[in-house]
């Protein structure tokens, strides 16, 4: 379990990779974000030169990487996503990775028992292309709670 402690400003893991497979996407396209270009080949084609992924969808992948990851985190909320970027297309076909890196980390001025960590979470194509980026800020539990403002 990653715990406060351990989400150090300017280190970083990498999940493994995910393919990503043609027939789930278009079903989540269809039910979430029915625009033609998702859903049909040929508009995706014109448009895009193959379907490609709603960014909703994308959320959904990093999420799951997210909870594939060996060790699990200790959040307790995300408090808000900030800068969400779809910088380019994801397919069928592509495997991606998340590459999680930590920011920032505060300790809250009201709770002994948690921290606040910013956290860039970016989700990178099997061609080292970044797809889509964004910041979390989450609630994250302490190892050790502080008594009196000491570990």
């Amino acid at each position: 379990m990653l715990f406060y402690e351990d989400m150090n400003p300017g280190e970083s893991l990498v999940s493994p990779p995910q393919a990503i497979d043609r027939d789930e996407l278009i079903h989540f396209a269809r039910r979430w974000d029915p625009m033609p270009f998702h859903i049909d080949d040929e508009a995706g084609v014109e448009a895009f030169g193959s379907i490609t992924a709603p960014g909703l969808y994308m959320l959904a992948v990093k999420q799951r990487l997210v909870h594939g990851l060996p060790q699990r985190q200790a959040v307790i909320a995300s408090l808000g996503y900030d800068e969400v970027r779809f910088l380019a297309p994801l397919r069928p076909g592509d495997s991606v990775v998340l590459k999680l890196e930590w920011l920032s980390r505060r300790l809250s001025s009201s709770k002994p028992d948690r921290g606040i960590v910013t956290i860039r979470f970016s989700l990178i194509n099997q061609t080292g292309v970044t797809v889509m980026t964004h910041l979390d800020t989450v609630l994250v539990r302490l190892r050790h709670p502080l008594q009196n403002g000491t570990p």
